[in-house]
């Protein structure tokens, strides 16, 4: 029998769990793919305060405030076309309703690595790195 506390570290483990990628085969005379990488930032308010700044620093003053899991996804979504990436965000926020504490989630899926470094450091200071 679990104590309370190894059940609840096992349901945390299991919900941060990324999935192996598939890897691609192809012709042997293909180039390969440029290197991609799965991003996992979890952030409490402060770093989503600071990375709401930067993507509207990066995207201009019409961009909406990314208050939103939908809003933030869109904006990371720009901010990954705009460094001229490519990748899939998904945004979560634990738990799901307006209380505190929250843990925001974003996971961007086959993002170029200085991409992702960007977004991290956006998180940590409100300025994407140049």
């Amino acid at each position: 029998m679990w104590t309370s506390l190894d059940r609840t570290r096992h349901r945390l483990r299991r919900l941060f769990e990324v999935p192996a990628a598939p890897m691609a085969v192809g012709d042997p005379g293909d180039e390969p793919p440029p290197p991609a990488d799965d991003v996992v930032l979890t952030m409490g308010r402060p770093e989503l305060d600071r990375l709401g700044i930067a993507l509207q620093g990066l995207l201009g003053p019409t961009t909406s405030r990314p208050d939103t899991p939908a809003r933030l996804e869109t904006a990371l979504e720009a901010a990954v076309v705009r460094m001229g990436g490519s990748g899939r965000p998904r945004v979560t926020r634990r738990p799901p309703g307006l209380t505190t504490p929250e843990a925001w989630q974003v996971r961007l899926t086959n993002v170029d690595p200085s991409i992702g470094e960007a977004i991290r450091h956006a998180a940590r200071s409100s300025a994407f790195a140049r």
